[in-house]
């Protein structure tokens, strides 16, 4: 069994890594600094779990002094994680997401412990994510494979493997401080031979997730259809296409990279639902009207977001070859424990989001 510590454990993503990993049977430490509304809501669960909770920032070196001494592996779920908000605030994106990391890269090096990140589509141009022809169907938009030459990284019908480039601009403020942080994770491997891992996530879901209008919008959908919330589609009719992971497969993702660390240290995967997990905005609409049986009409705002993918699908094909790894969890399993989780904890979400 592996001694883990999770940074940003009280978030989304961490908790679902705490939750698995300690039901595993491993040693698990939880760090968050609990900025983001709701992750305060997790802290009874690490007492339940008996998971010990660390309060601290990343940005902050001296708060992982604290943190014990004997570690085996690093999770790094800890991050500013809207595509939209860095615009405001840019320098908060990068003390966040690529200054935070150093001190979590450097704490990994000085204990000897592997440390796995978790990276983000967005460190892709979407200007040239974007590039692609593209066709309008009913309820989605595709690719047109008749128009598209060979592309490295590109395939119409598996989507962006990592080697698609990550030139361009159009990142996001946010995907900038991303594909930093991302090369300095690669670099630290190569320089320092710390063993790491980066993992290029499409969309995250799941029970567990306080999604909003900026992020989580699988979540959100489930969590405004509940109470009755408003919603829009921003751009492109509704019609734009994401691949969906669930979060326990990403934890299946991060287990198989433990367990199997000097044969993928160093190396980067795109990680996501893939072709056969996609949705665009309008069927997720169809989909969760028909789980909660409401009948939800999202407004148009005919204006794309600054940055934002027309399609996309992750091609996860490496971390197939090299871990056996491949989701799932598919969408309406996954969209049902999503509704589930919503009515379980509607009293606790009625006070988060009524306030």
């Amino acid at each position: 069994m592996s001694k883990i510590i999770i940074l940003g454990g009280a978030g989304f993503l961490g908790m679902n890594c705490v939750r698995y990993f300690r039901e595993a049977g491993h040693t698990v430490w939880a760090f968050d600094n609990l900025v983001r509304r709701g992750s305060e809501l997790n802290l009874p669960e690490f007492r339940r779990l008996g998971v010990e909770f660390f309060h601290g920032d990343v940005r902050n070196k001296e708060d992982f002094v604290t943190l014990p001494k004997g570690v085996d592996f690093v999770l790094d779920c800890s991050a500013q994680p809207s595509a939209i908000d860095g615009y405001n605030n840019p320098t908060f994106d990068l003390t966040n997401n690529t200054y935070g990391l150093v001190n979590a890269l450097e704490f990994a090096r000085e204990r000897g412990a592997g440390f796995l990140f978790c990276s983000t589509n967005r460190v892709y141009s979407a200007d040239r994510v974007n590039a692609f022809a593209t066709k309008e169907e009913e309820t989605r938009w595709v690719w047109d494979a008749s128009r598209i030459p060979p592309t490295r990284g590109f395939d119409p019908v598996r989507g962006y493997s990592q080697e698609f480039d990550v030139d361009g601009g159009a990142h996001s403020v946010y995907g900038l401080s991303k594909i930093c942080a991302d090369l300095i994770c690669q670099e630290w491997a190569r320089a320092f031979d710390v063993p790491t891992v980066v993992n290029r996530f499409g969309v995250l879901a799941g029970p567990g997730q306080f999604g909003k209008c900026a992020q989580g919008w699988v979540a959100w959908w489930a969590i405004a259809a509940h109470f009755d919330f408003p919603l829009q589609y921003i751009g492109w009719k509704g019609k734009q296409v994401r691949d969906i992971l669930f979060a326990e497969d990403a934890c299946r993702l991060f287990e198989l990279e433990m367990k199997n660390i000097g044969a993928v240290k160093g190396q980067v995967f795109n990680a996501g639902g893939g072709a056969e997990n996609t949705l665009s905005l309008l069927e997720a609409t169809a989909l969760v009207n028909e789980l909660t049986g409401k009948k939800m009409t999202p407004g148009l705002a005919p204006e794309p977001r600054t940055a934002d993918f027309q399609i996309w699908v992750s091609d996860y094909r490496k971390a197939t070859d090299a871990l056996g790894w491949r989701p799932q969890i598919d969408l309406r399993t996954g969209y049902q424990s999503i509704v589930e989780w919503v009515r379980r904890e509607e009293s606790a979400l009625r006070g988060l989001y009524a306030s």
